[in-house]
């Protein structure tokens, strides 16, 4: 009977001591798995969004006989109804904004980060009309997020 209970504490010191080298164990595999995660993130390189170039298109109707202001209507490439009138540039107050020419457009969009590109003319004729001129001002600008484009700007169709 004696011997039975030395060899039983003898099991159980044997057993106590695995159990103990199995802790260490797991806790060395653990502090190195976490060095490991520790260590590839700082070596991984930090995703930073590249700024990408966007273009907007001013366009300057004629207001009229009488008078020399120019209201302009802006195109980001959003959608836009024929009979639409929602791209005209408005202030806060919902107004029409109104230009002494079309420099003067594209400094109030240059205020805004906006860069001029490129111009052409269109001639507009109806019958017995010589035409009248639409001014078309391509402008860029560097952003990156979309939610930049029309930062500054409001149009009708956001009164």
């Amino acid at each position: 009977m004696r011997t039975l209970k030395i060899y039983l504490a003898a099991a159980l010191l044997a057993l106590s001591g695995y159990a103990a080298q199995a802790q260490d164990n797991t806790i060395t595999a653990t502090t190195e798995a976490v060095q490991a995660v520790q260590s590839a993130q700082a070596a991984a390189p930090i995703l930073e969004i590249q700024p990408y170039e966007v273009y907007c298109e001013i366009v300057s109707y004629s207001r009229g006989l009488f008078s020399n202001k120019t209201t302009v209507e802006l195109d980001f490439g959003q959608y836009a109804s024929f009979w639409s009138l929602d791209r005209r540039l408005v202030d806060e107050y919902g107004r029409d904004i109104e230009f002494n020419s079309m420099l003067d457009a594209a400094n109030y969009m240059a205020e805004r980060g906006w860069v001029f590109k490129q111009c052409y003319v269109i001639q507009n004729f109806t019958k017995g009309d010589s035409g009248t001129p639409a001014y078309h001002w391509i402008m860029g600008k560097m952003i990156t997020d979309p939610s930049q484009i029309t930062e500054g700007l409001r149009t009708a169709k956001e009164r």
